[in-house]
């Protein structure tokens, strides 16, 4: 990538990222002022030069804009980062309380508090970090593509920590070999995770979501189902907790990979 095709993303009304961004970041200090402090001579840049656009181009744009920012999900999108990522834990929350309060494990009585309560700060956490870090739409900087990829890897690992975690709190040997039935957990916390998706969707303020956004997604889905799992069934088998709840995160970074996945992030 050259110095010219830099200027030229930020006066298209982006900044640009990629390895190719990177590479070129990396032996050019010039280019490197305009992204730093959240690129802002960049941004400035591209507020000074406007780019000559023909009549059609341009009323073309602006009905684009004008339909994308108005309704609800627009009015959703435009709300603070703290509110957007705090609605998603809410409902998280909720929902872990419904199956820790109506919907509990049956060995809730005899399994560990500490390893219990442990695990579920584990997935709360990560839950609450993953939100934050995931909702900050255009705003994050180019040099966060290589932090998003890591939180992605951590947040789809974690629920395969909590199994090996869990039969730590079993009170019987019965309940480590007890297989169950891995299926119906899988079909069950996938689906309990709908909503959650769907309130990102009406969140996410980028049109085309990074690859690596998006599978950091799915893994924030796959982690709220382990956390509402973790309070309803009653397994502490590794093997149910790999293959019927650490799957799920997998499944939803794959699905929102090839419904919704764009090779380029958008402004």
């Amino acid at each position: 990538m050259e110095c010219a095709e830099i200027r030229n993303g930020f006066v298209a009304g982006r900044v640009p990222a990629g390895p190719d961004a990177e590479a070129h970041l990396q032996v050019c200090p010039q280019c490197r002022e305009l992204f730093e402090n959240d690129a802002r001579l960049g941004r400035r840049l591209a507020e000074a030069v406007t780019p000559e656009v023909s009549p059609g181009d341009l009323f073309a744009r602006v009905e684009g804009d004008l339909k994308r920012e108005v309704g609800a999900r627009a009015w959703l999108r435009a709300l603070p980062l703290r509110v957007r990522a705090g609605a998603l834990l809410v409902v998280a929350a909720s929902l872990f309380l419904f199956h820790l309060l109506l919907r509990g494990r049956a060995d809730l009585g005899q399994y560990s508090p500490a390893v219990f309560w442990s695990v579920a700060s584990l997935l709360g956490l990560g839950l609450a970090f993953g939100a934050f870090r995931v909702l900050r739409g255009a705003t994050a900087a180019l040099g966060s593509a290589t932090k998003d990829r890591t939180l992605a890897m951590l947040l789809l690992l974690a629920p395969a920590l909590v199994a090996l975690l869990a039969p730590l709190g079993a009170a019987s040997a019965e309940a480590v070999t007890a297989w169950g039935n891995p299926s119906n957990c899988f079909t069950y916390g996938a689906a309990l995770a709908v909503p959650l998706v769907l309130l990102y969707w009406l969140f996410e303020r980028r049109e085309a979501v990074p690859s690596r956004v998006l599978v950091s997604a799915g893994a924030l889905a796959g982690l709220a189902a382990n956390l509402w799992l973790h309070a309803h069934c009653g397994s502490a088998n590794t093997g149910h907790l790999l293959l019927g709840h650490a799957t799920i995160g997998l499944a939803w970074a794959l699905a929102l990979r090839l419904v919704w996945g764009s090779p380029q992030p958008s402004r």
